[in-house]
């Protein structure tokens, strides 16, 4: 998906500038799959630095290192401006757009950030959603309340969490329809917004908050050593890896049956077996560790 450059015979004749330096390298491949063409573009011109410089506002510094990927990732409207002087079509604008917050995402940037300078640039609450879009949004949105809701723990953070994975998603729907998998390209920009602003004590995203809150503690007879206990496990459960974290939580915590999960994680089923299977072994061999240790249960004076 690129959008057209414009031709040698198009392009005005004027004096060229200094040569353009290459792209930095260690520069992700969905960053290149924007920068590329618009340096085409940009090259077959025939306009300078300069000359961009006074159609788009923007410095010769900032623009030179936008077009070799030095510096910061670039804001999507300091991109638009330079495609907008070089004259790029509205449809190729909309896919260019689309990797932009593709590369964003591989630059690690939060997805608050991306939308922030996505907004207004084509998107409104009154534009018609595509159907199976919303669609999409009915079926896993609950789910993905409930998984941001065990980490964010207030649930007007984890509802505007999943309202910017859906902001966010409704840019991407033509590149989550092609891809291999729509539900798993979903799921990860879920994960990575909840991730992204959930605390992360020793490297692991904390969990300590929802181990009050679970219906063993609820209904023990004795709620201290309940608590110690799940305190334990839960401390367990967030140091798990990603993917046996995902499949514990959705089962254990959300309450959704094995089918759900797969379908929300975008995997098979047996895949969810097997990683819960694994993940379970690993919390009894830390709960029997700790069991032989005195870990968890010898509170005699």
């Amino acid at each position: 998906m690129t959008g057209k450059a414009m031709s040698p015979e198009d392009a005005p004749r004027s004096k060229r500038g200094r040569k353009l330096g290459p792209i930095t390298a260690g520069t992700g491949r969905a960053h290149r799959a924007w920068l590329e063409p618009l340096r085409g573009s940009y090259q077959a011109s025939g306009l300078t630095i300069g000359q961009l410089e006074r159609e788009t506002g923007w410095s010769r510094s900032k623009i030179s290192e936008l077009l070799r990927a030095a510096g910061r990732y670039p804001r999507w409207e300091f991109t638009r401006s330079l495609l907008t002087a070089l004259h790029w079509p509205a449809p190729s604008m909309a896919d260019m757009r689309a990797l932009w917050a593709l590369a964003a995402r591989e630059a690690n940037k939060r997805t608050i950030w991306i939308n922030s300078c996505l907004q207004g640039d084509g998107l409104s609450a009154d534009d018609r959603l595509p159907v199976h879009f919303s669609a999409f949004q009915d079926l896993y949105r609950d789910a993905y309340t409930g998984y941001a809701h065990t980490f964010l723990r207030r649930r007007a953070e984890a509802r505007r969490a999943v309202s910017d994975v859906f902001i966010l998603l409704l840019f991407l729907w033509d590149e989550a329809l092609a891809s291999d998998n729509p539900e798993r390209f979903a799921w990860q920009i879920l994960r990575q917004t909840v991730m992204e602003r959930t605390p992360h004590p020793d490297n692991s995203p904390a969990l300590v908050e929802a181990a009050f809150d679970t219906l063993a503690l609820r209904t023990a007879a004795d709620p201290v050593a309940q608590i110690e206990e799940s305190m334990f496990l839960f401390d367990g459960l967030r140091r798990l890896p990603a993917g046996q974290l995902d499949v514990m939580v959705l089962l254990h915590l959300r309450g959704l049956d094995e089918t759900a999960v797969a379908a929300v994680l975008g995997v098979p089923l047996a895949a969810v077996r097997s990683t819960a299977r694994h993940a379970r072994r690993h919390l009894d061999g830390r709960l029997r560790t700790a069991t032989q240790e005195g870990h968890s249960g010898d509170r005699s004076d």
